[in-house]
């Protein structure tokens, strides 16, 4: 019977630990700083297990190997992202450094893991508390499965290795 007092005593301090350790002003909240690993690989596995829902049956209405689709994808790219995600030269200074949660660099990190459909919901809807914004109502919908097939593109035969040379 302790142990189970115990346990559910643990279960409210912590999270009640953690919100006045927030209320006191105790959490790091500078953009520059790194991120402990563990907050790395809890936002990360969180933030795969939503896209994954939130792009679950969206149906893609661009062929993924249409080239004047990745094309555009690719412009659409470098006018809108690559000032956040870089490009394949080179990574966007501010994005890989002054932005917390850092922003994905997906040239400079071999391309993206990405699924197209897992693209759309992130480019449509955005991420929240991460800096990446909603693109539905400023790009039409056939220009954000544009980029997403070409973001999707680029971790697969060298995105990286085409552009670069």
């Amino acid at each position: 019977m302790k142990t189970l007092i115990t346990f559910i005593l643990g279960l409210i301090a912590l999270p009640v630990l953690a919100a006045l350790a927030g209320v006191l002003g105790l959490l790091p909240t500078v953009a520059t700083s790194e991120p402990p690993k563990w907050e790395e690989a809890m936002a990360g596995r969180a933030l795969d297990a939503s896209v994954e829902k939130r792009s679950k049956g969206l149906q893609n209405p661009i062929a993924a190997n249409d080239s004047a689709a990745l094309a555009a994808g690719k412009k659409i790219y470098g006018d809108n992202c690559a000032g956040c995600h870089g490009d394949p030269k080179s990574p966007s200074e501010w994005g890989s450094k002054g932005l917390y949660p850092r922003v994905p660099q997906f040239f400079q990190e071999g391309g993206s893991d990405l699924k197209p459909a897992e693209a759309y919901a992130i480019i449509h809807d955005g991420i929240r508390y991460s800096g990446m914004g909603a693109w539905r109502g400023v790009l039409d919908d056939q220009a954000i499965w544009q980029v997403a097939n070409y973001l999707a593109q680029t971790g697969k035969s060298g995105e990286k290795g085409r552009d670069s040379r």
